[in-house]
């Protein structure tokens, strides 16, 4: 079972090496205080997620930012308090091919979306996120540190097991804090 596993990223990631070559992504950093628009991408099947995706939405949307969510779910269906959300969009097991590639039309224009800031707030390897990452046109991509091939312009490293809502924290401060010329150090020539 694991080689069969093994085989289907290697499939998916060989697909997504191709594709993301057909791309045209125009890089650059940006911060909590310069982006306008932010997209995130999370495991949405537990529902104490969800509750900490919204406080975080509510915080930058204090900033005047524009937030897009995309959720996967790993169930059948979608909980009852995710409904009527603006702004957020779900897709499920079900959406997925069998290297972990979704067409959900959702996620296809979210992938499309050229958001300033995409931050991916799952915690462990999944190929899923990895195809979204790996295909989005966002001009800064934020997520988990980890080995292996990744699809970020900014890794965040937590050690050992973090919880989601310490994760979004370490997010939220590095993204606040980096390309800030007032906190950068001003040398004079002697």
């Amino acid at each position: 079972m694991k080689f069969l596993i093994n085989f289907r990223i290697w499939v998916g990631r060989l697909i997504l090496k191709r594709l993301i070559k057909t791309r045209h992504r125009h890089k650059k950093v940006f911060n909590l205080r310069t982006a306008q628009t932010i997209g995130i991408v999370y495991d949405a099947t537990s529902t104490n997620h969800f509750d900490a995706i919204l406080e975080f939405t509510k915080e930058l949307a204090k900033r005047k930012l524009t937030i897009y969510v995309l959720g996967y779910i790993r169930g059948k269906e979608i909980p009852d308090k995710y409904l009527f959300k603006k702004d957020h969009s779900y897709f499920f097991k079900k959406d997925i091919n069998w290297y972990s590639r979704t067409n959900h039309p959702d996620a296809v224009k979210f992938m499309n979306q050229k958001f300033d800031i995409l931050i991916d707030l799952h915690l462990y390897r999944d190929f899923v996120f990895d195809f979204i990452v790996g295909m989005s046109l966002a001009r800064f991509k934020v997520g988990r540190f980890s080995e292996g091939p990744n699809y970020y312009d900014l890794m965040i490293q937590v050690k050992g097991e973090p919880t989601f809502e310490y994760f979004i924290q370490q997010v939220h401060y590095y993204l606040d804090m980096i390309n800030r010329p007032e906190l950068t150090p001003h040398f004079q020539n002697i």
